[in-house]
């Protein structure tokens, strides 16, 4: 939509502008969206940095009463950036009674 509407405003722009003048408004305006888009490329095949890669396999039985947890997988809080990339497997039992029992991946 943000897109649409800025080229909208340029066409009016330069459709009242001479051919001459139009032609230096358009070259400006053109580099200076290639330096923008430039760096949005770099930015995003860099990213920003991802938490660290977590692996959880083989883990024992868990029980839990009441209204506590039971968590043979991994939990990350809430606030925290979301790992690079999480493994579970062969993960044992949890099993809760009124609460909250966890075999895989939560976070928050």
């Amino acid at each position: 939509m943000w897109t649409g509407l800025a080229v909208a405003i340029l066409a009016g722009v330069l459709s009242f502008l001479s051919w001459d003048r139009a032609d230096q408004v358009a070259g400006v305006v053109s580099a200076v969206v290639g330096v923008a888009a430039l760096g949005v490329g770099v930015y995003g095949a860099l990213g920003p940095p991802g938490g660290p890669d977590v692996q959880v396999s083989a883990t024992g039985r868990a029980v839990s009463r009441g209204s506590g947890e039971a968590n043979t997988g991994f939990v990350a809080p809430s606030s925290a950036s979301a790992p690079g990339s999480v493994s579970v497997g062969d993960t044992g039992d949890a099993e809760a009674d009124g609460g909250n029992a966890n075999t895989g991946f939560r976070q928050g």
